[in-house]
C-alpha cells in the first residue's frame, strides 16, 4: 500500500470515532512506532489537532492507548 492509501485506511477506521474518545489507530502506533507519521496524517485528515512535538504526541498516544484498552 502507498502512504496515501494507508492514511486513507486509518482515516476510514477512525472517522466514526466520537470526539471525546481516542482514535483506534493509536493502537497501531503502539505496535509499530514508525506509523506515527501515518497517525498524524490520518488525524489531520479528520480535522484533529495534535502536538507538534514528538514527545508530546507520544504522551497523547499512550493516554489514548490506555483509554482504548480500558473500554
Amino acid at each position: 500500500m502507498t502512504l496515501d492509501e494507508r492514511v486513507e485506511v486509518l482515516t476510514l477506521v477512525d472517522q466514526s470515532t466520537p470526539g471525546d474518545q481516542p482514535l483506534l489507530s493509536s493502537l497501531i502506533t503502539a505496535a509499530y512506532p514508525d506509523m506515527t507519521t501515518l497517525y498524524r496524517k490520518g488525524a489531520s485528515a479528520l480535522g484533529l489537532d495534535l502536538p507538534a512535538d514528538d514527545a508530546d504526541l507520544q504522551d497523547v498516544l499512550e493516554a489514548g492507548i490506555e483509554q482504548v484498552h480500558h473500554h
